[in-house]
């Protein structure tokens, strides 16, 4: 009774700890959820810093607004306006939290908010004459810190850097060349599949670009952002352009996808997705798409494009931005992948392509930008084999090899003979990274890069150097503008630095040598798998093959190729893309048409006699003519012995039977294989059929038996006819008895002798064929 007794004790206790702790955590999570996303209670928000740079005789604006988060209502909340001592060294203005700040000397600085209720904004302004503010008598940065104090304890606050110049503080100063790439990138939306009709209306996987070209669109923020920054170079890839333009005729848009992406670790080669009925590979039709939304705005798009790019240096990315990285990478890996050729028709297509598409724009196609401007020999030999004069790396990748300088060293860095590095800044780049989040994200971004600009002028003021910035292959909006808006005080009312092109920078003198790091593990990691890498390869030959045996080859190069380069895009490093998936897409939509050609498929033949001829059957499901040639090979051939038959052109939705030669040895049964070549027979397309082929002949005995038989047959054929003479007419036409023979089926087996000859091939050797359904359509 006592154990028991205890027992329930012990369990009444932890039932009470259990319903406290739930309660705390209830609690907990409450206040939690009344506080702002970083944690305070109380958010401050800037909406606006006015001038961006600090001069005598100026006045400061600082807009801001009080978010109470707290979850009650705040009484004589004061709000701050601190400034911090000055910041000279690069390494200063990255750390807002060790500023030494000390309060402004001016009572305008300070606000009393008298109520703030529970989740309430409350806007307010700061206005402080610049000459008040004690800021000294050097040029330099200053740390501005807007804090929200409740009871005497701060319960939050915004900083943002502010540039200090006096008098006459940049007389000797020569101007940093900064140079800004501006990429235009989106991700692949076409595998490849297309309408069965005579244009080939592309089928995108989604409809989801319409959205970035019009209106708040990201990638239609950034073009007209990008204007705003004089000699800016644009950064394009070549396969948003030929989206684009695909977007500008009527297009089709596939359903969502209902079916689970395969698993990453199957290992899936050439074959993968290949249907097990042929009958169910069919291509897509206009009912089973829906019409494209985006054609208006992507003719406008494209039309603003050109115009914005008259002027300026076009940089072209190899075909769906490549990713040069792992094909520099896979041939050290376990799968020894030659990928290239790959990357060679990527720069070349994306060379033509951008060209084309901006009116005859002449277009750079020797620069290569490797993912996070990540660099190592590799990549650099890789740059060098395409034809590459100039490579785009961070500075985290090429540091400076001295670690003693006292100053930001120029871009440019000569990598080996005929080839420059243009190396980004390490600081420039983390903040762009960071990117421009939150309410006040894009003004604090842009003050920092103001900020960064200046301290890099003013660390050596009579050393002419240069800079590159290059924001993130897919950088939103906000993070544009903030770019935009610093090149602007920089280069225009600042005065301490000019916009240069990339051609113009690529002319500039080096910097100090540099050093390269190792190639940095976690992006390592991301590369594609050694069985992705094999894959490629394997599908640009299913479509060489393919094309091959076409009349019209672009039915199939023009979606396909595009779709393969597609697969090698850097867009796959991301994490809410699958580069699987969109790889057994491509092999699917082709597996689909390729099926549409195929042999018949038969179990067995009987060859009666020594000699005959075997139907090979062909069915062509395509709009277009396909010459191909068979190969058929005996398993036994000294039993079988079988006659290769030449090259033959089938029309567009026809099956023909091929007649093939065959000579038998001896009886019994032996296996044939069959399979199409390309016209040059170098190639396979298909798969093989295989077949038995059962061979019989025939005794003097038996020839005599049937001989016999064949001369009764005719005597009492004779004799009927002679008896129908001579009987006198019934007044009505005889009807013909004699009903049609039977068509001859192709794909049935036909007995040697010259008779047989004649049924087959009428004496000429003819095909048999017979025509496609009127309702097919097949994109090719």
């Amino acid at each position: 009774m006592t154990r028991t007794r205890d027992g329930a004790g012990r369990a009444v206790g932890v039932l009470v700890l259990v319903l406290v702790l739930a309660a705390t955590a209830v609690v907990t999570g409450l206040q939690r959820a009344a506080h702002a996303a970083d944690g305070t209670p109380v958010q401050v928000v800037l909406t606006a810093v006015t001038p961006a740079v600090l001069q005598p005789k100026g006045t400061l604006t600082v807009r801001f607004e009080v978010v109470n988060n707290s979850g009650r209502d705040l009484d004589q909340v004061t709000v701050k306006l601190r400034v911090s001592q000055a910041l000279t060294l690069r390494g200063d203005l990255a750390a807002p939290d060790s500023w030494s700040n000390r309060d402004v000397r001016d009572a305008s600085a300070t606000k009393q908010i008298a109520h703030i209720a529970a989740g309430a904004t409350q806007p307010d302004t700061f206005t402080v004459p610049v000459d008040k503010m004690s800021l000294g008598g050097d040029a330099a940065v200053h740390g501005l810190t807007v804090q929200a104090l409740d009871g005497g304890s701060e319960v939050g606050s915004s900083q943002v850097l502010v540039p200090w110049v006096p008098k006459d503080g940049l007389n000797s100063l020569k101007k940093t060349q900064v140079g800004v790439l501006w990429p235009l990138i989106d991700q692949p939306r076409l595998d490849g599949t297309t309408i069965g009709d005579r244009v080939q209306t592309p089928v995108f996987t989604n409809d989801g670009l319409t959205a970035e070209l019009a209106g708040e669109g990201r990638l239609n923020q950034l073009l007209q952002t990008g204007q705003q920054i004089p000699g800016v170079t644009w950064v394009v890839d070549p396969d948003l352009l030929d989206t684009v333009r695909a977007m500008e005729t009527p297009y089709r848009v596939a359903p969502p996808r209902t079916d689970p992406p395969a698993d990453k670790n199957t290992e899936e080669g050439d074959d993968a997705g290949r249907e097990s009925d042929p009958a169910a590979a069919t291509p897509r039709t206009e009912e089973e798409t829906e019409p494209g939304k985006g054609t208006a705005a992507a003719a406008d798009w494209l039309r603003q494009l050109r115009a914005a790019v008259a002027d300026d240096t076009v940089v072209a990315l190899p075909y769906a931005d490549t990713d040069v990285a792992t094909v520099a990478h896979a041939s050290s890996t376990k799968s020894k992948t030659d990928l290239l050729p790959e990357l060679r028709a990527a720069v070349d297509r994306g060379r033509a392509t951008a060209t084309a598409t901006l009116d005859g724009k002449t277009v750079r196609s020797d620069v290569t930008w490797p993912i996070a401007g990540a660099v190592d020999p590799p990549i650099l030999e890789t740059a060098k084999a395409t034809g590459s004069s100039i490579v785009v790396a961070s500075g985290a990748s090429m540091p400076p090899r001295s670690s003693k300088l006292d100053h930001t060293t120029s871009t440019r860095s000569q990598v080996g003979p005929g080839t420059a590095a243009l190396v980004t800044d390490p600081r420039i780049d983390v903040l762009l990274d960071e990117g421009a989040d939150g309410p006040d994200g894009q003004l604090r971004l842009q003050q920092a890069l103001i900020a960064e600009l200046f301290t890099i002028a003013m660390e050596q003021p009579a050393l002419q150097r240069a800079l590159l910035i290059v924001p993130p292959r897919h950088f939103d909006a906000a993070v544009g503008r903030a770019i935009a808006a610093a090149m602007s005080v920089a280069a225009g009312t600042g005065g301490w630095a000019e916009t240069a092109s990339l051609d113009a920078l690529a002319e500039t003198a080096p910097g100090e040598e540099r050093t390269m790091r190792a190639y940095p593990p976690g992006l390592k990691r991301t590369e594609f798998s050694d069985s992705y890498l094999r894959s490629i390869p394997d599908l640009q030959r299913s479509v060489d093959t393919f094309a091959a045996i076409l009349e019209d080859k672009s039915r199939i190069r023009d979606p396909y190729e595009p779709a393969v380069l597609r697969t090698l895009s850097v867009t796959w490093r991301g994490e809410t893309m699958d580069a699987d998936a969109y790889r057994l897409d491509v092999t699917r939509s082709l597996r689909v048409l390729e099926q549409l050609v195929r042999i018949a498929p038969k179990t067995a033949v009987t060859l009666s006699g020594d000699n005959g001829t075997i139907p090979i059957t062909i069915i062509n499901g395509l709009q277009q003519t396909i010459t191909v040639r068979l190969d058929v090979v005996s398993r036994q051939p000294n039993r079988l012995n079988l006659t290769q038959p030449h090259e033959v052109e089938i029309p567009g939705g026809r099956t023909i039977a091929i007649p093939v030669d065959a000579q038998s040895a001896a009886n019994g049964k032996v296996l044939v294989d069959v399979r199409m070549l390309t016209p040059d027979g170098k190639e396979a397309f298909g798969p093989t059929q295989t077949f038995y082929v059962n061979t019989t002949s025939i005794d003097g005995i038996t020839l005599g038996i049937i001989g016999v038989i064949a001369g009764l047959l005719a005597l009492f054929s004779l004799r009927a006819y002679i008896r129908r003479r001579k009987e006198p007419p019934t007044g009505a036409e005889g009807a013909d008895d004699a009903g049609e023979g039977e068509a001859h089926d192709p794909e049935g087996p036909v007995a040697g002798g010259p008779g047989a000859h004649a049924r087959i091939e009428g004496g000429t050797r003819r095909h048999a064929s017979r025509d496609r359904p009127e309702d097919h359509h097949a994109p090719a």
